[in-house]
């Protein structure tokens, strides 16, 4: 695959003739980087602009500026947005779950909710998605089949199932650096085939349309230099993320002036994210729980696991709110988690070893943290190689943390503001909203899950006061950069920014993948839904077959 930086071309006039392209995506992270992969090697000509370089720039950086008027969000956008090769994944945790059957379905108690399809619909996608997730299954063991895949032997429970059921989220692990999670940018250029081509310190600022609006032109980006480029194209997949992708179809008004898309008023709203908290904090004393043997046994099942098959996927086990439950007491679905905070840097001694792994070693400091963990290695052995659980580790906290997804709301939403950027594009002004059902969600399962550790003969921990008191969540709750929601699917155009197919409606050609298509956002991570609906996007795209565009000139 040809890869080329923009100040390559920057003293042409014309674009290098293997930018012509078929169709043109915007950002190389999950979602781009997706669809890229399953278009190699067909006779599609595909071009990819990327806004970053292969290592993160303070310049680039700047462009993710936001206005936050909202509830409080992150405002170092880098935890949220990564404008480099491979997107986001360069911050993301790697925990993976396809979403719930629930979570797709019109809830008569959550306005707004429903997808135009089941989530049956969807399993290929997992299957086929799970490779470049760094995964050993796509789907099916977020509940109690996980246990014959895994080949283990299903620890004693005794959930209430008719309130809460097992879940399970999946870590990505990288197939070649198996001490790190997949990161969609290392190899691509390596993966993907000659009819690809990515452009780095390429941003996009605009996609052109026709002047009757109905198909898609070009797209205008600006390279190194502040060149300004027009590549024409006949398709376009907007692959840039929630907030960045809204903000892109309301920049493009030189037609429509309202934006691209936006003739319903429904670009940028529906934001949504994952309000999520530590809500009960468990008594540690010297790095260990300091609960009574029982206890200490049943809070050890809620760990994380390691699959007996050829891989050695990690899946961290916690619970979430059952279907029936959601349904009886009209609930938002919400999931909760045993969670345990390291002691310290020399702590434990895995970290040395996977730097060993790397050739990364400080052998001295290393070798520090080995001898000072010795009993951490050999209760490793019997719990990694033996039982195939997770690596027991010296903790500072135990937490219970629980996340939820939100009511989608029109009126929480992505804007453009009056300050510009420098490259002259307003900034994105975001007006996060949070509402009492989010808040309502996270009190119960907190309630059903300390019930259930009490049950067991777990020492009932300490309980946030919000919690307790049955207020709002604080201030200090805030998203966890899983924007989503702000082009959303849907049937009827007076519902929705894209259809079932993810085009955009009453546009030819324009295409929108990653969370920002998604109607709710379910209690998960997301990235595991964004790369299937990136696989299924790609078929699409692969179905098309348009004309070969022309070329562009400079501006």
């Amino acid at each position: 695959m040809p890869t080329i930086d923009s100040s390559a071309f920057a003293d042409s006039d014309v674009l290098p003739d293997f930018l012509r392209c078929d169709i043109c995506i915007v950002g190389t992270g999950p979602a781009g980087a997706t669809i890229a992969r399953e278009l190699s090697n067909t006779a599609l000509r595909v071009t990819m602009l990327e806004s970053g370089g292969t290592q993160r720039q303070e310049a680039t950086d700047s462009l993710n500026e936001i206005e936050s008027i909202g509830w409080p969000r992150e405002m170092d956008q880098w935890l949220v947005r990564n404008r480099v090769v491979g997107g986001t994944s360069h911050t993301w945790g790697g925990r993976c779950a396809p979403f719930d059957e629930i979570d797709l379905e019109e809830r008569d108690w959550v306005p707004h909710s429903g997808w135009p399809f089941t989530l049956d619909h969807l399993t290929s996608y997992f299957e086929r998605g799970a490779k470049y997730l760094g995964l050993g299954a796509g789907s099916s063991y977020s509940d109690d089949r996980i246990w014959a895949y895994m080949r283990h032997r299903r620890p004693r429970l005794d959930l209430d199932e008719a309130k809460l059921l097992p879940m399970f989220w999946q870590v990505s692990r990288d197939p070649v650096n198996w001490t790190d999670r997949v990161r969609f940018g290392h190899r691509l250029a390596a993966d993907l085939g000659p009819n690809v081509t990515l452009v780095t310190n390429a941003t996009v600022l605009r996609i052109n349309v026709t002047e009757s609006g109905a198909a898609v032109e070009s797209v205008e980006f600006v390279g190194v230099g502040r060149r300004r480029w027009e590549l024409p194209t006949p398709t376009v997949a907007v692959c840039a993320g929630a907030i960045e992708n809204a903000r892109l179809l309301l920049a493009s008004d030189n037609v429509m002036t309202e934006g691209i898309g936006n003739s319903k008023d429904l670009v940028g709203r529906f934001l949504m994210d994952h309000p999520r908290s530590s809500v009960a904090r468990f008594p540690v004393k010297r790095g260990r729980p300091a609960l009574n043997g029982q206890g200490k046994a049943t809070l050890n099942r809620f760990d994380f696991y390691r699959s007996r098959a050829a891989n050695s996927n990690r899946y961290h086990l916690g619970a979430r709110l059952s279907p029936s439950l959601q349904r009886s007491e009209q609930l938002l679905n919400c999931a909760i988690w045993v969670s345990r905070s390291p002691a310290g840097p020399d702590d434990p001694p895995w970290d040395a070893l996977k730097r060993f792994a790397r050739r990364e070693a400080d052998a001295g400091r290393d070798l520090r943290a080995v001898v000072k963990n010795t009993d951490l290695l050999f209760r490793g052995v019997k719990d990694y190689l033996i039982l195939h659980k997770g690596l027991p580790h010296r903790v500072a906290t135990i937490t219970l943390d629980a996340m939820c997804e939100q009511v989608p709301n029109p009126e929480s939403r992505v804007t453009l503001a009056d300050r510009r950027d420098g490259l002259g594009m307003r900034i994105s002004r975001v007006d996060w909203r949070v509402s009492e059902e989010e808040a309502r969600a996270l009190r119960r399962i907190t309630g059903l899950m300390v019930e259930h550790l009490n049950r067991m003969g777990v020492e009932p921990p300490v309980i946030e006061e919000w919690i307790e008191d049955g207020t709002m969540f604080p201030s200090t709750v805030r998203d966890i950069a899983h924007p989503i929601g702000t082009t959303r699917m849907a049937d009827d155009p007076g519902c929705g920014v894209v259809n079932a197919q993810c085009q955009v409606h009453g546009i030819d050609g324009l295409f929108v993948a990653g969370g920002s298509v998604f109607p709710t956002a379910g209690h998960a991570n997301p990235t595991q839904m964004i790369v299937a609906m990136s696989v299924r996007l790609a078929d699409t795209l692969r179905a098309r077959r348009p004309a070969v565009a022309g070329l562009g000139s400079a501006r």
